[in-house]
């Protein structure tokens, strides 16, 4: 394993890649200073709600896994926070390691069960929905821990309590950078992941498991793996959300919200990361403004983009401008290519005749040379 997560030497492009998103994430670091409370603290979300989809990009972009119950480990993520900062009077760092570690095992416990007993595809799919509806009805029920209905009110904002040290994050400019910094975490830790040769295993199970398995993989190892490290990004996530929404209901765990990421990671690219990344914020702050006059239009309009993804945007808003980038570019390396041979063609026909080789006699030419030595 540790030979599979060895870093390749950074490439110039990686570098320009790396430059970029630094200033980018600088110039989004100065959107407190300049918008208001309200655009500062609707971004904020969007931007946490990012970190869920950068999580399942991992599952679904990279080792082709497909889940329609991913928002359990977001709603775990929540609840754990939500539980030890208001029943068991624990800080936000150790509601954080509650709630990550509920949800790694949980994903541990049905990525086992499941993947080593060959359950894949829309079997997989199908039972991870059904964990999301059982954990929702769990949340309901069981009132005297979750609240039921309700939820849990009154989550203490994020205050990171370390001996003789004391972070607050509780308003809105430092939550906001939090949740910036820790989007450009998670992004770099996943993309450190997938460029090493550990990313080519996920990607060779992902196109064709039985050869990757032939090949030498524990493929059922390596995705119950993956699995787990995405749940705990997407608890992660949660744990930023409980910390700075103040409340968490059953509703995180709803099947809207495993669409809602799957929408993300589909319209923005697979395996692209940053494309799930920019999906999410946009489609976040479109449902902020939509459900502010309808909560009832946006799940009518989620249906309408899914359908118009799937048909449209196979490949997603990134993977569709790769293939553009990538077909100009081969077109102009056939016009490159065809420009050459004119060129050279040109060139040739202007030499002199005398430069130019003798041309090979012809075929009656030689019969006749040949017949007349034989007549000698």
């Amino acid at each position: 394993m540790t030979t599979l997560l060895r870093q390749p030497r950074v490439t110039p492009a990686e570098k320009r890649i790396l430059l970029v998103g630094a200033l980018l994430a600088l110039a989004l670091a100065g959107i407190p200073w300049l918008f208001s409370p309200y655009a500062t603290t609707a971004l904020r979300d969007a931007l946490i709600l990012a970190i869920f989809a950068v999580s399942y990009d991992l599952l679904w972009g990279k080792a082709m896994v497909l889940t329609l119950g991913h928002a359990v480990f977001f709603g775990i993520g929540a609840y754990g926070v939500a539980i030890a900062t208001t029943q068991l009077e624990w800080s936000w760092l150790q509601g954080v390691g509650l709630g990550m570690g509920a949800a790694v095992l949980l994903a541990a416990s049905v990525g086992y069960l499941l993947l080593y007993a060959g359950v894949r595809l829309h079997f997989f799919a199908i039972i991870t929905m059904a964990v999301l509806l059982i954990t929702r009805q769990l949340a309901t029920s069981w009132q005297s821990v979750t609240g039921g209905d309700v939820g849990i009110l009154g989550i203490p904002g994020i205050r990171i309590e370390l001996p003789g040290w004391t972070l607050e994050l509780s308003d809105e400019r430092a939550s906001y950078l939090l949740a910036l910094v820790c989007l450009a975490l998670v992004l770099l830790l996943v993309w450190s992941l997938v460029r090493t040769r550990y990313g080519l295993v996920l990607a060779a199970i992902g196109m064709n498991e039985f050869r990757a398995k032939h090949c030498g993989f524990d493929t059922s190892w390596h995705l119950v793996f993956v699995f787990t490290l995405s749940a705990a990004l997407a608890a992660f996530s949660g744990a930023l959300y409980a910390g700075t929404a103040g409340v968490v209901a059953p509703d995180l765990f709803s099947i809207l919200m495993s669409t809602e990421v799957i929408l993300w990671v589909a319209v923005g690219g697979r395996g692209t990361l940053i494309g799930p990344v920019i999906a999410a914020v946009f489609f976040t702050r479109v449902q902020q403004e939509v459900s502010s006059f309808s909560t009832d239009l946006w799940p009518l309009i989620l249906g309408v983009l899914f359908l118009v993804s799937v048909l449209a945007l196979p490949q997603g808003l990134v993977g569709l401008l790769k293939a553009r980038r990538n077909a100009r570019a081969q077109k102009g390396h056939q016009q490159t290519a065809h420009q050459t041979v004119q060129q050279a063609a040109q060139a040739e026909a202007s030499l002199p005749a005398a430069s130019q080789p003798a041309a090979p006699p012809d075929a009656a030419v030689q019969d006749k040379v040949a017949s007349a030595g034989v007549e000698r």
